[in-house]
This record gives C-alpha cells, structure tokens and sequence, in this order.
C-alpha cells in the first residue's frame, strides 16, 4: 500500500530543499521525523510537515501501523519562478525579483 502527501509552493528554491530530503529516503517514517526535528535547516521544518501528514493519512484513511512505514519516494520539484515584484535599476530600467519556490511531494510504503 502507498500513501501519499504534498505540499505545493514551498517558500524555499528546489535546490536546498533537495538536499534535506536526500537525508530521509529509504528511512522508517518515525526515525525520518526525528532525523529532520534535528536537522538544522529551513527545509527539514517542510520536509517534517509533509511526512507527519502523510503518516496521519496512512493512520486515518487507511488504517495502517505507522511503525512499519518506510519514505520510499520523497522529491522536489519546480514551483513559482517569481513573483510579480519589480526592483528598480539604473538608468530606469526595471527588473523582477525572483523568489524561488518549490514543490515537495512524499510516498511513504507500508511493509517489512
């Protein structure tokens, strides 16, 4: 049986959250949460939210023992390229901020 979570629009750019997740896969879903309430990085507060509620739907939906799930699939992928903010530059050109975001998907696999 698979369970799954996301969370779309992640205030973070792809490239750091990736590297948080990388730390949780293939790992049982409580020692992936104590793991990532540990690390000290702005993605493993996300990377924490969306196992927690995949783990709370694999236990409300479908009944499962939450001591025998495993993160089997976790990845990152593209979200909002920018915003529509505008920074003033010289010579009155104007440019756009970008401010990166990210989607954060979650598999969690009940076996073993």
């Amino acid at each position: 049986m698979i369970v799954t979570a996301k969370q779309i629009n992640v205030p973070m750019s792809p490239k750091k959250l990736a590297r948080v997740v990388e730390v949780v896969k293939g790992h049982t879903a409580s020692k992936a949460l104590d793991e990532l309430k540990l690390l000290p990085k702005k993605g493993a507060f996300y990377a924490y939210k969306v196992i927690s509620s995949a783990v709370a739907n694999a236990e409300h939906n479908f009944k499962l023992d939450t001591a025998k799930l495993i993160v089997s699939k976790i990845w990152v992928t593209d979200g909002m390229k920018r915003l529509r903010k505008v920074r003033f530059a010289s010579r009155g050109r104007v440019s756009f901020v970008r401010k990166y975001r990210s989607n954060l998907y979650v598999e969690l696999s009940y076996g073993k």
